[in-house]
């Protein structure tokens, strides 16, 4: 039995099977689904599983045991057996789980705790769908082999005691989906799991939730913090499914309109932070939030989320086209995917209500601190960056970009993987935005990059910023920050003001006037990423795209040195150094515009019109 060292948790499963993810009175929704058109996709893949053949052998032995499709099957047979009450299809899926935790055996990669953390959902899902059909024995199998995953592949251990509730893999599936639904599940046999999970969910992870996301906006950025809202929601919907109580923060349930305003109109996500979407997961390159917004959706009921996500549901977020191992081919569950089951049981589970459209732009607040505008053609982000994130946040205070149709003013440099030259040297780093530098150097590194361990540490080692004015007046935006924090090293007083008049010029001017005065004389750079080489003419820069172009023009100071750095072998450059990704993708960037000028107090102002290349 596990030692509970958390409060015990305010809501415990019901006396009852079914409870994992719904109850007897969803069923007639549930049935309803597989007939309505919207879920064609999810039914028909439904169909396909139910009649796929368990092997247990691994879709590539190299991996182990592992295989999507094969665990995805296990997962509509339960449900299957559970709908039409079939004891005979209930026993041969509790005879593929066996098969499949009894030789379960994976490879050790930065995947292993996916892989076995989707056996110990699924065996989750059958321990509770198929009880009635279930021996004494077969139960107690059941939840010894998921400790034993559990403890042999878990980051978080088991216990999960391990990792904190801010950033990293603490705040992706093993807790948040995979033990809290074991816990669930075999609540009746073993409570001390779910008591010991569900208490930490409760006494730790909700308080950080408050903190974290106070401003409706993921520290992570839209890739990996949009994967790391769909776990957030899996600890909601698994509660919420079971006792009908909503548990998560207010704060939490607008969380997913970010990613409504950090989605292009071609399809994409602006790129900010660590960006897995344009690279890896090849079939959610486009309209990569369809997830995150149908769990939202189910959770909220929210009219925009209901509407959005199944425009975006391609069906590869169901199953893969193809069924292999590893995520950056294709895909292990909990990486952004979900399956029919999921779609089917939750689909409506709140029912949609009216929601009115977002307006144009919206300031998120702290901790993050920014604005973002998105009026379905064009996009401006403008972030101050009040704390910095950690994990797959960079150093990025003050940064800003534009798109219309295409990237123009753009970040910088590929995630390729964690810890490759490429992120750690450069990508990270503040030399990959649009963002200022003093005599070659950009902002401080909070804590040696270390991620915070609690709240409390968060906020007294990670600032960076404060907003100090944001605001709407006219259609004109603002935001303006003191980022002499970030910048303590090197500065006495750093403050940034950006304003977006989408309403001025051809397509809209955007403003930067920066103030800083360093602690000695010193070269103060504004950096200005692009995709194309730049045309530079004296104090104007044209940045040039295929329809559209920035037209960059430096009113002050007067007296400035304006260089690319651009073009192949110099896109990357940092401290001399040109830092190759090992991957090459589209939207890398050619590189930089550094417009520097000295002096022990130094005022940028800076115009950025876009025009019809």
């Amino acid at each position: 039995m596990l030692k509970n060292i958390y409060p015990a948790p305010p809501i415990l499963p019901p006396a009852e099977h079914p409870r994992l993810m719904l109850r007897r009175k969803d069923f007639s929704r549930i049935r309803e689904n597989m007939t309505k058109g919207s879920s064609d996709t999810a039914a028909r893949i439904f169909d396909e599983l139910c009649s796929t053949e368990i092997k247990g052998e691994g879709a590539d032995p190299a991996f182990g045991t592992y295989h999507l499709k094969e665990y995805l099957a296990v997962e509509a047979k339960a449900l299957k057996a559970l709908l039409d009450d079939d004891e005979n299809r209930g026993r041969e899926v509790i005879s593929d789980l066996l098969r499949l935790v009894r030789t379960a055996k994976y490879r050790s990669t930065i995947m292993t705790a996916r892989f076995s953390g989707h056996l110990i959902f699924i065996a989750s899902e059958v321990y509770d769908w198929c009880y009635p059909w279930l021996s004494d024995a077969e139960r107690r199998e059941i939840i010894s082999a998921c400790e034993k995953l559990a403890k042999k592949y878990f980051e978080m251990s088991y216990p999960p005691v391990r990792q904190s509730a801010i950033s990293g893999h603490g705040t992706e599936a093993q807790l948040l989906r995979d033990l809290l639904s074991f816990g669930i599940a075999v609540y009746d046999e073993r409570p001390d799991i779910y008591d010991l999970c569900a208490g930490r969910l409760f006494s730790e992870y909700i308080p950080v939730f408050e903190k974290v996301f106070a401003g409706g906006f993921h520290p992570q950025g839209p890739s990996y913090g949009s994967y790391r809202h769909t776990g957030t929601m899996w600890f909601g919907l698994l509660i919420l499914a079971m006792s009908g109580e909503k548990v998560l923060p207010a704060c939490v349930e607008t969380l997913a309109d970010s990613f409504l305003y950090l989605t292009r109109s071609d399809g994409e996500m602006l790129r900010l932070g660590d960006d897995c979407n344009e690279g890896k997961a090849l079939y959610s390159q486009k309209n990569p939030f369809a997830v995150p917004l149908f769990l939202s959706a189910a959770y909220t009921g929210n009219g925009l989320y209901y509407h959005e996500a199944p425009r975006q549901m391609h069906p590869s977020y169901l199953l893969p086209s193809r069924h292999g191992v590893d995520y950056y081919e294709e895909g292990s569950y909990g990486e952004g995917l979900m399956s029919p089951c999921v779609y089917l049981i939750w689909d409506g589970l709140t029912p949609p209500e009216d929601t009115p459209p977002l307006p144009a732009a919206r300031y998120f607040g702290f901790p993050v601190g920014c604005t973002v505008y998105n009026d379905g053609e064009r996009l401006v982000l403008m972030k101050i960056g009040e704390l910095w994130g950690a994990n797959h946040d960079h150093l990025d205070t003050g940064c800003f970009q534009i798109y219309d149709g295409e990237i123009l003013a753009s970040d910088s440099g590929v995630y390729d993987a964690y810890h490759t030259p490429h992120r750690m040297k450069y990508y990270i780093h503040t030399v990959a935005h649009n963002c200022l530098l003093v005599d070659g150097r950009g902002t401080r590194f909070p804590y040696d990059l270390e991620e915070p361990k609690n709240p409390d540490h968060w906020f007294s080692e990670y600032g960076m910023a404060l907003v100090t004015y944001h605001g709407e007046k006219d259609g004109v935006y603002e935001i303006e920050g003191d980022l002499t924090e970030a910048y303590v090293e090197t500065c006495e007083l750093v403050t940034r003001r950006m304003r977006w008049e989408p309403a001025r010029g051809e397509r809209g001017v955007f403003t930067v006037k920066d103030v800083v005065i360093p602690k000695r004389e010193a070269n103060v750079t504004f950096l200005l990423h692009c995709q194309r080489e730049p045309e530079i003419r004296g104090n104007e820069i044209v940045i040039p795209g295929k329809n559209r172009k920035l037209v960059c023009r430096v009113v002050s100071p007067a007296e400035v040195r304006v260089v690319p750095v651009t073009g192949e072998g110099r896109q990357f450059v940092k401290d001399g150094v040109n830092y190759e990704p090992k991957t090459r993708l589209p939207e890398e960037g050619i590189g930089r515009v550094e417009i520097t000028a000295r002096g022990k107090r130094v005022e940028f102002l800076v115009q950025i019109e876009i025009r019809k290349a």
